[in-house]
């Protein structure tokens, strides 16, 4: 009996970086309680990344689910660990729908993205300059601090960064999230796309794909899917990186097309 093909998972991938003030045409689409949160950030670009990257979801969702963005409600699930609600796996609770989707910021930077009927999840972070020996203690496993530690010191940021939000994009998509111990999501950051086992009570999936995603060169970036679903596969998803932001907000135009792969950072010798 022959296999039935998998389909390549469809996946919207949007990001930028915000300066300046929160956008009128961005506020109008949010909730008054989004607003409100868009000017209670100290530092105006990072105020003006949030109401644009939750503009840009609701706008995003709104072409794929034939509403209104203003219309879309979202909300949240308790968390698996914890079964607090604040911190659950985000949901689109208007219209019904089986999409989800992932946010993230750092900084004036964001990146959203989001897929029709398997969890997704995604983060970025700003490339700067972190405390490698205590971070590297609290988040990564034995063989991570072994691997940055073969590594040119000059390599190891990024390969901190990658290992990073790797495991924030797979903890966001299991719904984990803050719960999850990050040292027991092993990253593999040697590969430009890694199937990283991670299980968590109450969902369904514990294999992931986990791989790099092209956002500039100020920025790592990472998105997670279930590494197989009954009808498709996440070995190489059909990536839509459209541009089509607006409100303001610069592209990052470096990041489009995508490569066609992700250049591994180099494995350090025996």
């Amino acid at each position: 009996m022959n296999d039935v093909p998998h389909e390549r998972h469809r996946v919207l991938v949007r990001a930028g970086r915000s300066s300046g003030h929160p956008a009128p045409d961005a506020l109008a689409v949010l909730t008054l309680e989004e607003q409100a949160r868009a000017f209670r950030f100290r530092q105006p670009d990072r105020g003006a990344a949030y109401a644009v990257a939750h503009a840009t979801a609701r706008r995003c969702l709104a072409a794929q689910l034939r509403s209104s963005p203003e219309l879309i409600r979202f909300g949240r699930l308790p968390c698996p660990g914890c079964e607090r609600p604040g911190h659950g796996r985000p949901t689109i609770d208007w219209p019904r729908t089986s999409w989800e989707s992932s946010l993230s910021r750092s900084g004036p930077h964001w990146l959203f993205a989001a897929t029709d009927g398997a969890r997704i999840g995604v983060d970025i972070e700003r490339l700067r300059p972190v405390d490698l020996d205590r971070l590297g203690s609290a988040v990564l496993s034995e063989t991570e601090r072994e691997y940055l530690a073969g590594l040119e010191p000059a390599l190891r940021q990024r390969a901190f960064m990658r290992c990073w939000t790797r495991k924030e994009a797979i903890v966001k998509a299991s719904g984990i999230g803050i719960e999850a111990d990050l040292r027991r999501v092993e990253s593999q950051p040697s590969q430009p796309v890694a199937v990283v086992e991670h299980e968590v009570a109450g969902c369904p999936t514990s294999s992931w794909s986990v791989r790099d995603l092209p956002v500039g060169s100020e920025c790592c970036a990472s998105l997670a899917l279930p590494a197989q679903t009954e009808s498709t596969s996440a070995a190489d998803p059909d990536i839509d990186f459209g541009s089509d932001i607006g409100y303001g907000a610069d592209v990052h135009r470096d990041a489009y097309p995508p490569p066609a792969h992700s250049s591994p950072l180099p494995i350090p010798a025996a």
